[in-house]
């Protein structure tokens, strides 16, 4: 809830100071960029939080941070109708009812482009359309902070995350190559050599830090309390200016695993 606080009373104060809310920052009139930002950290209290005290992420605990998120949006609103005045002086909050508010506002919602030096417009009734796709980047950046909390591995037995012990990526230009390493590092965990395999791959020389064409990593997970570890293995290659996933292994084991001494091969 603080981070909440925190980003409803910071939109509201830069609204006041600086005559911008961020939560109304659009790209291309269409993706509510600033809603979504504000909506991600809206919630990451309970990603804090949740981490913290190693809640389960739960479909409750999806709703919970959702509903945050939307009622950060809810709240901005609040704070600028129970500090606005109306014409003639009065508080606007004795002249009309907080949802009056919110339909005024909306339906005289104006938006200019940040290159466009001329005055607002005015949108009307599509102001609806906007305040929808708003409400929807509150939502989605809530929705994005359970993702990186389900991204994590949980214990079931212990009621914990797991920690990170070790990580490595390498960088490839030769994609044929960066199969066949993938393949013999499968082979290796698929057969129960999780040491060799963790060892072989931390050995591997870094093969471009420029112009790379995929990327393979590995990463060890360990639970804080028990012996249960995980062992994830990706590949990715790069898609215009973005690595996408071809390939993962995650391997569930209790034996000992010990971190890699050699990170690079020389």
């Amino acid at each position: 809830m603080a981070s909440s606080g925190a980003v409803a009373y910071g939109s509201f104060y830069a609204s006041r100071e600086f005559n911008f809310a961020p939560y109304t920052w659009m790209v291309n009139f269409i993706i509510p960029a600033g809603a979504f930002l504000c909506g991600f950290v809206a919630a990451v209290g309970y990603w804090a939080g949740s981490r913290l005290f190693h809640h389960r992420p739960t479909r409750l605990l999806l709703l919970n941070i959702v509903l945050v998120s939307l009622g950060t949006f809810f709240s901005i609103h609040h704070l600028d109708y129970s500090h606005a005045s109306a014409t003639d002086g009065q508080p606007l909050e004795s002249v009309m009812s907080f949802p009056e508010y919110l339909v005024a506002v909306t339906e005289h919602m104006a938006y200019r482009s940040s290159s466009d030096r001329d005055e607002p417009v005015e949108l009307g009734k599509l102001g609806w359309g906007v305040a929808a796709l708003q409400v929807g980047g509150f939502c989605l950046g809530g929705f994005l902070v359970y993702a990186m909390l389900v991204a994590v591995p949980y214990c079931n037995r212990c009621s914990k995350y797991f920690n990170l012990l070790w990580k490595r990526a390498v960088r490839w230009k030769d994609l044929a190559g960066m199969g066949q390493t993938y393949d013999a590092a499968t082979q290796l965990l698929k057969s129960g050599e999780i040491q060799s395999a963790v060892n072989q791959f931390a050995a591997l020389p870094d093969q471009s830090r420029f112009k790379a064409t995929g990327l393979l990593s590995m990463e060890l997970r360990k639970c804080p309390t028990c012996e249960n570890r995980q062992i994830k293995l990706l590949v990715q290659k790069r898609v215009g200016n973005q690595f996408q996933r071809m390939g993962e292994l995650k391997v569930p084991t209790e034996l000992p695993i010990s971190r890699p001494v050699v990170t690079t091969a020389k």
